[in-house]
């Protein structure tokens, strides 16, 4: 039926009519042509291409129940077409053939509900620069080909609800790179295709349901809507797709939801939101999991991101990357399962971090080595990590209770304005370190793990308000470095002995700062005793490690006077010396030799000049070498009287060095 070109003032109907036409003509041309009301195909059977290119309608085109069987060609051209109504393509609509409605203009609906369209490993759908002013929906369609939506504007919603597109041209099931919809657009429901939904810098200015959709895809992305814009929420709740969904520098003007999705990378990225901008926060909660690394990187989130009960594998690699992500909100991960790291490197979040009762796996170091990148701009290697926030900023707590980490958790350079919680927790990274945390700067940390850290403890140069610890705070074995340390308190149930063995363990090479640390600490809270224990066994450290004759040295000031923190015990051996001496010279059985001098136990130098004697005075003037009382050099003591007399001279000579070195150092202030 020719009709091209041709101006019909009134319907046009084709309704139960079939065609055999030959080959390489149309069943029906109506090219051009200019038709004032409806064009009624409905129940039509056409074995050739049914033409409207350039045509124009003014009613709707119904194609209800028709069948078009065109097989591996063209069965519906409208390039270009206007429609003053609504195409319909429904009740059971068959079509063995392709549908090019290419820069059509539709001022109602097209609609494909429960239509088949089959065009294998072609296009079977083209809309490409169309513009259907109601709406486009195609709820429970199948399409054998891929369906085209290159620059298509759609007015009110766009609608795959529970349609099926299989066998695929390129592997791309929707090819809608820069569509926009005036509304919401769905592919939800019982939605599956095997390829890819391509929707690069799609324009939705309502919500994006994904819901319970499938996507199979055999390498790369399942659904990619990088650059895209969606003015309402992006739901993809129950969504299982084999391939990654790509949302890369994309805004999200409400919450991206992805509870119980199932995203199965067939590379390494599952879910990519770098560099997005998402203001209603992302929800992946319920069972959500991930096969490949979800990535965060740079993104921009308000309202909060929370991954609880998630599960996210990407052995050896990054799992979870938030590096440089700026949240607005809580980054909440609690109960979560990552096999891989979980990099915060450089994030700043307005808010607390919480990822209580999870279990990182992180990235042994010996598998990193092999190849893994490193990403010297986000704090170097992050080998041998669970949990990386190098450099980043959080102004709430980080809640790591009952968290497990098999590998190092790194917060060196962080800033933390409130608490950082490790209670109960297991620090099991064994190659680099267990908690490695220089540079730290938070109010307070809590250290009350479950079990002793099976690694090194690094707390260098970190600012601390408030340190909570108890016995199973510190490694038995792995290092522990503190020093640089500064901390305001401490909150402990530790004794200071076991106090001054961690101090021991962390300095064994003998550094002053952790002991001054801890003895002004215990000061300004009124532990004086407690300051001058540590004190005095920072100055026992400081001798162990010096020469044998001045280790002597010290040692001998230890006995004497504590090093100046026990001066009461060089009283009491002057005191004994004292005694001593005067006993001696008391009882013992002396005398002089000298005529008339017999009742004196010793005899004097010079017979007509000496004075009275006495036993404490002459006693005190040989223990008091700075003191002259006119004794010590007016009698000769002889015999075992010279011992005593050179054992005293010798004490009070090491007693009085001792105190003058002990009373310095403590003038001082230090050891």
């Amino acid at each position: 039926m020719d009709l091209e070109d041709a101006n019909i003032a009134g319907d046009v109907l084709f309704r139960e009519t079939s065609f055999e036409t030959p080959s390489q003509l149309f069943s029906i041309d109506l090219g051009g042509a200019r038709i004032a009301s409806d064009l009624a195909l409905d129940q039509l059977i056409a074995n050739r291409s049914v033409h409207l290119h350039n045509a124009s309608i003014s009613g709707d085109i119904t194609f209800t129940g028709a069948n078009l069987d065109c097989p591996g060609t063209v069965a519906l051209s409208g390039k270009q077409m206007i429609v003053g109504g609504s195409i319909l393509f429904t009740k059971n609509f068959r079509c063995n053939g392709a549908i090019y409605l290419e820069g059509a203009k539709v001022d109602g609906q097209v609609i494909l509900t429960g239509a088949r369209v089959v065009r294998p490993d072609d296009i079977a759908l083209d809309l490409d620069h169309t513009t259907i002013r109601l709406g486009a929906t195609a709820d429970r369609a199948r399409f054998e080909g891929t369906v085209r939506l290159h620059h298509a504007r759609i007015g009110c919603q766009l609608s795959f609800s529970n349609a099926q597109i299989i066998r695929c041209r390129d592997k791309k099931a929707i090819s809608a790179d820069h569509i926009i919809v005036e509304g919401s657009a769905a592919m939800n429901g019982g939605f599956r295709s095997e390829g890819l939904v391509h929707m690069h810098g799609a324009q939705i200015e309502c919500n994006l349901s994904l819901s319970e959709a499938r996507i199979l895809t055999d390498k790369g992305p399942a659904f990619t809507l990088d650059g895209a814009s969606i003015g309402g929420t992006l739901y993809g709740n129950n969504c299982d797709f084999q391939g990654y969904l790509d949302l890369e520098g994309a805004t999200v003007m409400g919450l991206v939801s992805l509870k119980s999705a199932k995203l199965a990378a067939n590379n390494s990225v599952a879910l990519d939101i770098r560099r997005a901008d998402v203001r209603g926060g992302i929800f992946a909660t319920g069972g959500f999991s991930a096969q490949g690394m979800v990535s965060l990187a740079d993104a921009k989130v308000a309202v909060g991101i929370d991954f609880s009960d998630a599960r996210i594998a990407n052995p050896r690699k990054k799992a979870l990357n938030s590096a440089g992500l700026v949240l607005t909100g809580n980054f909440v991960c609690n109960r979560i399962e990552v096999d891989g790291l979980v990099d915060l490197a450089a994030a700043v979040i307005d808010g607390d971090v919480s990822l209580a009762d999870a279990t990182l796996n992180g990235v042994p170091l010996e598998e990193a080595s092999r190849g893994t990148e490193v990403d010297p701009f986000r704090g170097g290697d992050w080998r041998g990590a669970s949990l990386r926030a190098t450099a980043s900023k959080v102004s709430g707590d980080i809640n790591l209770r009952g968290a497990r980490f098999t590998q190092s958790l790194v917060l060196e350079s962080a800033s933390v304005q409130r608490a950082v919680y490790l209670d109960s927790s297991r620090l099991e990274g064994e190659e680099s370190s267990a908690l490695a945390a220089r540079f730290l700067r938070a109010t307070i940390l809590s250290l009350k793990l479950k079990t002793r850290p099976t690694g090194a403890v690094l707390l260098t140069s970190a600012t601390i308000g408030t340190i909570i610890d108890d016995a199973n705070s510190w490694p038995e074995e792995a290092p522990i470095s503190l020093d640089a340390l500064r901390y305001a308190s401490i909150d402990t149930e530790l004794t200071i002995n076991d106090r001054l063995r961690i101090l021991r363990h962390a300095t064994p090479t003998y550094t002053p700062h952790p002991y001054e640390q801890l003895a002004s600490q215990l000061s300004a809270s009124g532990q004086d005793d407690e300051a001058r224990q540590v004190r005095l066994s920072a100055i026992r450290r400081s001798y162990e490690a010096t020469r044998p004759l001045i280790r002597a040295w010290g040692k001998m000031q230890d006995v004497v006077v504590g090093y100046g923190y026990a001066p009461f015990r060089a009283l009491f051996i002057s005191f004994l010396l004292l005694t001593g001496s005067v006993l001696w010279f008391t009882f013992a059985p002396l005398a002089c030799g000298n005529p008339g001098m017999e009742n004196l136990p010793l005899c004097p130098i010079k017979a007509n000049e000496h004075p009275t004697w006495d036993a404490w005075l002459y006693s005190a003037d040989l223990l008091i070498p700075l003191v002259n009382l006119g004794h010590e050099n007016s009698w000769d003591p002889t015999g075992a009287s010279k011992a005593v007399t050179s054992v005293l001279i010798i004490a009070g000579w090491i007693l009085t060095t001792t105190i003058v070195a002990a009373a310095g150092r403590s003038l001082r202030g230090r050891p």
